[in-house]
């Protein structure tokens, strides 16, 4: 082979080979990236919202999530010192049941609204029993002790923190305002704001529930 020829090879074989290597590498690169997918959790379409608890309802007895397996929970988290919001948002979760109930009684009996309170000191079982019978005679009244409620907070992702007031003797409960709607498996569906109409939240779960 001539001078000429084998300068003008070398060129070429190190651009064939620049060519294998960077498939080389485009195919590792794929591989690797199809690893860690396969690897990594991927997304449910669910929120990561909902979990266990256990906790002492109105009449002084312990329930559990399991108790209310295979129905729809209306879930609101408050307490029974509000002065403002936490009863109207009772009120209005408790008027949307009934208007519910009115136009599909079959959805309306298949949700169990709850109220779990978010201030485990002074909402003792007494408390909450004569609390809840002002809003549904279905409410189903939740409290226990702070480490019990604080496990609920958490499964639920529920902010709430103790403010002082004026009145060094007492204080009141800044807490995030949802109601929150869980299926038969305790798996989060929908959320509804607190400042929802009880006309509307009633026509949202009536699509929602089949």
């Amino acid at each position: 082979m001539s001078q000429d020829n084998r300068q003008t090879s070398r060129p070429r074989a190190r651009h064939i080979s620049l060519i294998i290597a960077s498939s080389g590498l485009v195919v590792l690169l794929a591989l690797l990236l199809i690893g860690q997918f396969q690897n990594t959790p991927q997304p449910t379409g669910r929120a990561n919202v909902g979990g266990d608890f256990s906790l002492v309802d109105q009449n002084g007895v312990t329930r559990t999530q399991a108790d209310f397996a295979g129905k729809y929970t209306l879930i609101y988290f408050g307490f029974t010192y509000c002065p403002d919001v936490c009863p109207t948002a009772l009120e209005i979760m408790g008027r949307a049941l009934e208007e519910l109930a009115q136009q599909a009684p079959d959805k309306a009996a298949a949700i169990q609204p709850l109220f779990i309170s978010v201030d485990p000191e002074r909402d003792t079982v007494a408390a909450m029993a004569e609390y809840v019978k002002y809003f549904h005679p279905r409410l189903v009244g939740l409290t226990g002790s702070p480490a019990q409620i604080q496990q609920a907070l958490q499964s639920y992702k529920v902010y709430a923190a103790r403010v002082a007031t004026n009145d060094d003797a007492d204080y009141t409960m800044d807490h995030s305002s949802l109601f929150y709607l869980m299926d038969g498996d305790n798996q989060f569906v929908h959320h509804f704001d607190h400042a929802q109409t009880p006309a509307k939240m009633a026509e949202g779960l009536a699509q929602l529930i089949p």
